[in-house]
C-alpha cells in the first residue's frame, strides 16, 4: 500500500523542466509520438517507407515551426523589453 501511494504522490508532484535552451530536447520525444500517431490516424494505405517518410516529413515542420516561433519570440522580446 505505501508504495502506490508513493507512486501516485509522484504524479501529483510537478516535475520542474527550466527554460534552457537544454530543456527544449524534451520536447523531441513528444513530437515524435505525436507526428507518428498522427500519420498512422490519417494515413488510408499505411506502407513502411511512405510511413517514415510522411512521418519524418511531419516530425520535421514541427521541430522547424518550433524554432522559428521560439526565434520570434525571443527577437521580439529583445526588441520590446530591453
Amino acid at each position: 500500500m505505501i508504495n502506490m501511494i508513493y507512486i501516485l504522490a509522484n504524479f501529483m508532484s510537478p516535475v520542474h523542466i527550466g527554460t534552457t535552451p537544454k530543456s527544449f530536447l524534451l520536447a523531441l520525444p513528444l513530437i515524435a509520438v505525436i507526428a507518428i500517431v498522427y500519420k498512422a490516424t490519417k494515413m488510408e494505405k499505411i506502407e513502411l517507407v511512405s510511413f517514415v517518410r510522411e512521418t519524418f516529413l511531419l516530425f520535421g515542420s514541427i521541430l522547424v515551426f518550433m524554432v522559428l516561433a521560439a526565434v520570434g519570440i525571443f527577437i521580439f522580446m529583445k526588441l520590446t523589453v530591453g
